[in-house]
């Protein structure tokens, strides 16, 4: 602590988090509040301490989960010098103590798969050191060395294949099974289309709504680049979640302006968790549609969409 490095590391923290305290402060701190309603878990009061491990053990593949164990754990080191038991002291603190509040958390409801994983930033440039190392180390610590290679390999092959698949398909593999959450560019111009159509037919302004609680109305924002932008909600105007679009926009009153749902599902249209019925929430509702997206002659995804003549609100 007498070194300066720390503060100073501080202090660029603080200045790179500014605009978000800020605006935080401004807006009675409505991040923090939102991800502190999730502090717990995703609310299923289920063990899950196996989960997390397979979680881990599939983001850091096994060798990896296995080095990151021996950094966390001092025995596995036979290095006494200060300069080792200062980086183990930093490992321990930035990767262990995280950890520890994941596997005490994970005992009373379930983590997601992602949530953990920014906790390992600390100890890559140690597993990475202990890729090196060529002296005396134990026989745990060879075999993970030697496991390195294999598993590199494996893992460019497998990324590769993966990464080229969702970018630009492979012939032969069906590509639906992606297909339905990619393309959100593609997508929202076929929903301006709708949204042109039914302007010109009504000649009202259309409410697009986002059926999903993360994955249509911000997509159908960032990709809206038009000349008339989309009135875009979400589908806390049904009464369920609708992430940052509760804090946006809290609430809808009734209207008699076209209705667009907008989902990923075609059971997204009819229902959502909260209400098993949406039909009685909206003015004549008509059928649940689709639209296909091409790019190039080929076929892309599909679009669920379904219009109604008005909104009722949330208690008609």
């Amino acid at each position: 602590l007498r070194r300066p490095h720390a503060y100073l590391a501080a202090a660029l923290a603080l200045l790179l988090f500014s605009p978000v305290i800020i605006w935080n402060f401004q807006h009675d701190w409505a991040s923090l509040s939102f991800q502190s309603s999730r502090v717990k878990g995703v609310g299923d009061n289920q063990f899950s301490v196996h989960e997390l491990f397979l979680h881990l053990m599939v983001l850091l593949t096994p060798v990896g989960l296995l080095a990151a164990a021996m950094a966390l754990w001092p025995r596995t080191e036979r290095d006494s010098s200060t300069y080792a038991r200062k980086r183990r002291l930093f490992v321990g603190v930035f990767t262990g103590m995280p950890l520890s509040v994941f596997l005490i958390l994970s005992i009373f409801d379930s983590q997601r798969f992602h949530w953990a994983g920014p906790l390992w930033l600390a100890v890559l440039p140690t597993m990475a050191w202990m890729m090196g190392q060529a002296g005396d180390l134990s026989a745990t610590a060879r075999h993970v060395r030697a496991a390195w290679k294999p598993t590199i390999m494996i893992c460019l092959i497998l990324y590769g294949f993966v990464l080229h698949y969702v970018v630009l398909g492979i012939p032969g593999i069906p590509y639906k099974f992606l297909s339905e959450r990619y393309f959100w560019r593609e997508a929202t111009n076929e929903v301006e289309q709708i949204v042109a159509e039914v302007r010109q037919r009504t000649g009202q302004e259309p409410i697009v709504i986002g059926m999903s609680k993360w994955s249509v109305a911000a997509p159908l924002s960032f990709y809206n680049r038009g000349d008339e932008p989309m009135e875009i909600r979400s589908r806390n105007m049904f009464g369920d979640s609708g992430a940052m679009y509760d804090f946006w926009y809290p609430s809808e009153s009734p209207t008699t302006r076209p209705i667009i749902m907008v989902g990923i599902w075609r059971h997204d249209l009819e229902h959502t968790t909260k209400i098993h019925d949406i039909d009685r929430m909206l003015l004549q509702p008509g059928p649940v549609q689709e639209r296909v997206v091409m790019r190039e002659g080929k076929r892309l995804r599909q679009v669920h969409y379904r219009i109604a003549e008005g909104y009722l609100g949330k208690n008609p």
